[in-house]
């Protein structure tokens, strides 16, 4: 093979890059907001969405302004591709969507307009069945228990067979119970019913929620209407699932950086815990009902302290997006509404993937990277044949393998 690349790969932790797309508009995903994202080292998939408008007369005719898709973008490609589903869930903003291997499980949400009808159904798909005939499809599970109300915007956060659901909004009212589902049972359990007393945070939606050790952590968050309340990050609210009882933490700000030394109060960001690392969690974008966000923060679960990462910016303040992280750790933050500057909020939607390394992966996957960046087509070009002759590791001859086959 022979290199005809005349850019020099570089890998470059902490620094945001948009990843490549198909140069054909129709072959590619509408803007969008309030969709989700869930991934592993080849793929990242996008589920839902929303987008009012566009300006394509060409892209208009293939748009609700509620996406019903589900897509499938190839990392090593640059290339997104739509997968074939069956029975596609109604529910198409602020759902939770969670990845355990080949099963993609879907969770609450709404439609449009939001609030007009919420959902407390769960549905599984698997990935490995889009190359069959009439491709994937989606199953509604039948569920007993405690069963949450149906709400959208609620935190969710999935530890071994347990999916954890905390807070959300019907559009309008707001809650703060915390569910636990049994994937093995299939049946729900009311861990808390917020009552508003003690330690307890104030019910609210589009939070993000994280596991560690036995205890749940919630970051942010608000509520519309008259209070149109966005919430902090000072003292972070953690649910102890021993003792089935909030407590509230004293975060450390950060002293490096101006006050108030953590992230401003906001709703609708994005927030990733480290796969090699999970004491540390990263927040990105997010809105205060003023300005949008193109920071990016870390926390510390073992010190409780926050950090602002300088260096590590968004290309454009985003909102409404959805992000996640690779097993590999790159973090990858998708769509969102945008804008030119972070007083702006009358942005647009995007269809961008900003992607950063928030940790140094193996040595073999930045190999793997600069073998992309240089060989990309003579790799995909080349015959099964070849690409074992040159003596290409098994995991990532399977994965070109695989993404010739479905791209």
């Amino acid at each position: 093979m022979s290199n005809n690349s005349i850019s020099t790969y570089k890998f470059k932790p902490f620094q945001f890059t948009i990843l490549k797309k198909n140069h054909d508009p129709q072959q590619r995903p509408l803007a969008r907001s309030g969709h989700r994202v869930v991934c592993n080292n080849a793929y990242l998939f996008s589920y839902g969405g929303f987008n009012p408008q566009t300006n394509d007369a060409s892209l208009r005719n293939r748009m609700s302004s509620a996406m019903r898709e589900l897509w499938k973008y190839c990392f090593d490609l640059g290339e997104w591709k739509i997968i074939k589903c069956q029975n596609v869930p109604q529910e198409l903003a602020s759902s939770s969507v969670t990845l355990s291997g080949n099963i993609i499980i879907i969770y609450g949400g709404t439609g449009v307009p939001f609030g007009a009808f919420c959902s407390n159904r769960m549905y599984l798909g698997n990935l490995a069945n889009e190359y069959k005939e009439n491709g994937m499809s989606f199953e509604e599970l039948e569920v007993s228990g405690d069963v949450p109300l149906p709400l959208y915007g609620q935190g969710v956060v999935m530890d071994g067979k347990y999916i954890y659901s905390i807070g959300g909004t019907s559009g309008y009212e707001y809650e703060m119970d915390v569910h636990r589902f049994d994937l093995s049972t299939k049946k729900w359990e009311l861990l808390h019913k917020s009552l508003g007393e003690g330690q307890e945070p104030e019910p609210r939606y589009r939070h993000e929620v994280i596991f560690y050790k036995g205890r749940i952590y919630i970051f942010g968050g608000g509520r519309g209407g008259a209070r149109n309340i966005y919430y902090g990050f000072s003292k972070i609210h953690m649910f102890d699932l021993a003792t089935r009882q909030w407590q509230f933490l004293p975060a450390k700000h950060d002293h490096r950086v101006p006050k108030p030394g953590y992230p401003n109060n906001r709703s609708c960001h994005s927030c990733v815990q480290c796969p090699e690392n999970s004491n540390l969690v990263y927040i990105c974008g997010g809105f205060d009902g003023f300005q949008s966000f193109k920071d990016v923060w870390r926390f510390d679960f073992d010190t409780l302290q926050w950090e602002k990462l300088t260096k590590c910016i968004m290309p454009r303040p985003v909102y409404f997006h959805s992000t996640a992280v690779t097993p590999s750790g790159r973090m990858c933050c998708y769509g969102g509404i945008v804008s030119d500057d972070d007083v702006d909020i009358r942005g647009g939607r995007s269809n961008d993937i900003a992607s950063a390394w928030i940790i140094i992966p193996k040595l073999k996957v930045i190999c793997w990277e600069a073998m992309v960046h240089y060989f990309k087509d003579q790799m995909f070009e080349s015959s099964d044949e070849y690409l074992k002759k040159i003596g290409l590791p098994q995991e990532y001859y399977e994965r070109i393998i695989e993404a010739r086959r479905t791209f």
